[in-house]
Order: structure tokens, then sequence, then C-alpha cells
């Protein structure tokens, strides 16, 4: 990406925003092993939710720090965007290994719909990035299970995240990040996994047409659905 790369974003805000966010995040995980740590033996006698909440928090602080790095990358035209001819269904199914700890650690079920033959062309590095930000903030707000799928649709590759919670609020549904419309940066969501994953769409060009995001509530579990359309 030889021009630089305009997000539409202060990046200062994102930063501090997302400083304070991750602020809190290693704040619950330094409470959380003074709970479950033996001062005097040294051993962790903790549950199986106690170190999903710690991976949880510990990756969402992980899932920041990279797309800090990226959008300041983009941001000063920095980075290079690296498409290539990807087997899909192959590819989500290393995003699901990579999860499956914290899916099983927090009962929830994942269930993947691709065709064998259905390939995309993008930067692998980057869509890991998006979908593993979804999942991961999936499973907060889901009850129980997710379902990822993926299909050419019309001459774009359309790969969808749902679950069976409560849904998005109404002011962050649409096309595009939803911050837009949900006003300022504050009450500890930072909105940057949805300003992350919307530059890495819109990075994505072909024929004349960008790559964007899409919230809606109308999953086939019941509850909100992320989906991400690249040309």
């Amino acid at each position: 990406m030889s021009d630089e790369q305009n997000t539409g974003l202060d990046f200062a805000d994102v930063l501090a925003s997302s400083i304070h966010d991750m602020k809190n995040s290693l704040g619950m995980v330094l409470s959380a092993l003074e709970e479950v740590v033996d001062t005097e033996s040294g051993r962790c006698n903790c549950t199986p939710e106690q170190v999903a909440q710690l991976q949880y928090e510990a990756k969402r602080v992980n899932d920041n720090l990279i797309q800090l790095l990226t959008l300041y990358k983009m941001e000063r035209g920095q980075y290079g965007l690296n498409v290539d001819e990807v087997d899909v269904a192959e590819f989500l199914e290393e995003s699901y290994l990579k999860n499956k700890p914290l899916l099983e650690y927090k009962g929830i079920g994942l269930d993947t719909e691709v065709d064998e033959d259905v390939v995309g062309y993008f930067d692998r590095y980057l869509l890991d990035g998006v979908v593993d930000n979804v999942v991961t903030n999936a499973t907060r707000y889901t009850r129980d299970r997710l379902k990822i799928t993926a299909e050419e649709e019309n001459g774009w590759l359309h790969l969808r995240v749902q679950d069976n919670g409560e849904g998005f609020p109404p002011t962050m549904l649409g096309r595009g990040t939803g911050v837009e419309r949900e006003g300022s940066f504050g009450a500890g969501r930072t909105k940057l996994g949805l300003h992350f994953c919307a530059l890495v769409a819109g990075a994505h060009h072909n024929n004349g047409r960008s790559g964007y995001i899409e919230l809606s509530n109308d999953s086939e579990l019941g509850g909100g659905s992320f989906s991400i359309y690249l040309p």
C-alpha cells in the first residue's frame, strides 16, 4: 500500500481509548491471579471458568496490540497488502483450532459451513486478525453457540460470524463500522476491533469495488451477525 491509508480516525483518540481498555483487562488479569494463586505454596487453585476468563482478557490485550500496530502502519502507508489465493475451508479450520481452547473452556459450540471449493483472494494475515477478533468478542456476548459461514455471493466472498446472544444495539446496525452512528469512544468500548475490521475490508479492492463489513441481528441462531464482504 504505497499511498497513506485514510482511515478517517483520530489515531491519538483511538490509542488513548485502547490503552484504557487494555489497562482494564490487565487489571482484571492481575486481580484474578491474586485470587487463584496461593501466596504460600505458589500453586494455582483455579477453576476452568477462571482460566477461560484469564485467557479471554489476555487475548483481548494481544488482539488490541496487533490491531493498533496494523492501524498505525496503514495510517503511515507502511503496510503492504499481501493478497494471495486462499482455500477458505482450510483457513477457517485453522482459525477454529486456534480458538478451540477458549471456546471449550467457555462451553461454546462453533459450527462452520463452507463449500470445500470456495477460494478467496485476500491478505491472510489481516483476515485472520479480523476473524480472531470477531470470534473472541462473540464468545463474550453469545449464550453458547457460534456459527461461521463462507460463500461466494455475486462476485463477493461473504464471511459471516453469527451468535445466539442478544444481538447488536440498534445504533450499530448496518454497513460500516457502527462508530459513526454510535458517537464518540467511551463506556469502556473503544470499537477498535470494528475500526480494524472495516479498515481491513476496505483495503481489499477488485474491479473498482472495495470490501466492507455489515452488522445485523438476522443471525440464523437468533442473535447478532457480523459480515465481511471482500471483492
